[in-house]
């Protein structure tokens, strides 16, 4: 079962993304803001990070940058998933190191596509 991390300071999102993705056969951990995010990708290993971007403690982009810098970390692949649609803020995630970007609202078949696309190409699924 592939692990995914959904990082994001909206409990609605979070119950949300957790209940569609396991029900689509996936194990989710949640994180309520960046700092919780970074610590759970260090310490849970997941196959695919699902990252808001603005978020008490640490922003996405700066969450998206550390585990992106880090060895431990480097390989996962991240979807950055915001209502920050600006061109700036998108180029500025996949700056940051993001492999996607989605922005809110979202379908959850789109956001599913791309979780399995991430997967697939990641070698996770």
């Amino acid at each position: 079962m592939k692990k995914i991390l959904v990082v994001d300071d909206s409990k609605t999102i979070r119950l949300m993304m957790e209940a569609g993705l396991s029900k689509e056969g996936y194990e989710v951990i949640t994180a309520i803001d960046g700092e919780d995010g970074l610590i759970k990708a260090f310490t849970e290993n997941p196959n695919l990070i699902v990252l808001d971007v603005m978020m008490p403690k640490l922003n996405g982009f700066q969450v998206c940058r550390k585990i992106k810098r880090d060895e431990r970390t480097l390989h996962i692949p991240v979807l950055i998933l915001t209502a920050q649609d600006q061109k700036e803020e998108i180029l500025e995630g996949f700056n940051a190191g993001a492999d996607e970007y989605l922005c809110k609202p979202f379908k959850f078949d789109e956001l599913l596509r791309q979780v399995k696309t991430l997967l697939k190409l990641y070698g996770g699924d």
